[in-house]
């Protein structure tokens, strides 16, 4: 088994074992970490993931994109170029679970792409110098080198039990410029 895989199913297992209530309390102070920082303060256009149960939430960052009229953005999956982009999303949208068991809009609206400011990413693992190790499909790689996320800010969201010293990258891993856990915030690249 190669280590990115052995990273993967460590995680998994890992996730399994949590308890909601430390899921609710961790993604609290992650969240507030992401509210706090002066890209999040300028961003005018967001692309927000919606978590998972084992994942760090983005309740809170949702609610607080709508109060602050920020434009909010959610990968969603088109069918018709086969990956996802991003989907106008309106926290009062239906959603549910579409192609690889992400959430998603139920009806995803599809707007002419905007430029992204901030995008906040889930992954499995993550390093103190932006490194991120997803399911292994390569679709947030993918997202995250579409033209109107490419020159985002990218934000990391984990547990601080997804962070590793240094991960084992390949060549198309996007780096993120921020990683933030329930305990830290790690500024990996310079933020633009």
């Amino acid at each position: 088994m190669n280590k990115r895989q052995s990273i993967r199913d460590q995680i998994r297992a890992a996730r399994r074992q949590l308890e909601p209530s430390f899921v609710k309390t961790a993604s609290a102070a992650a969240q507030s970490e992401t509210l706090n920082l002066d890209e999040w303060h300028s961003a005018e256009n967001i692309c927000c993931y919606l978590a998972v149960p084992v994942e760090i939430q983005t309740d809170l960052i949702i609610i607080r994109s709508r109060a602050e009229g920020k434009q909010l953005f959610v990968p969603a999956f088109l069918e018709k170029l086969r990956k996802y982009v991003p989907a106008f999303f309106d926290p009062e949208d239906d959603i549910g679970l579409g192609r690889f068991n992400i959430l998603e809009p139920s009806n995803p609206k599809w707007v002419k792409a905007h430029k992204i400011d901030l995008v906040l990413v889930p992954g499995l693992a993550f390093d103190r110098h932006g490194g991120r190790l997803g399911h292994g499909g390569g679709h947030y790689d993918q997202l995250l080198s579409q033209e109107s996320l490419r020159s985002a800010c990218k934000v990391g969201l984990a547990f601080d039990f997804q962070l590793f010293n240094r991960l084992p990258l390949r060549p198309g891993d996007v780096p993120m410029d921020i990683v933030i856990t329930e305990s830290a915030v790690y500024r990996c690249r310079q933020a633009k």
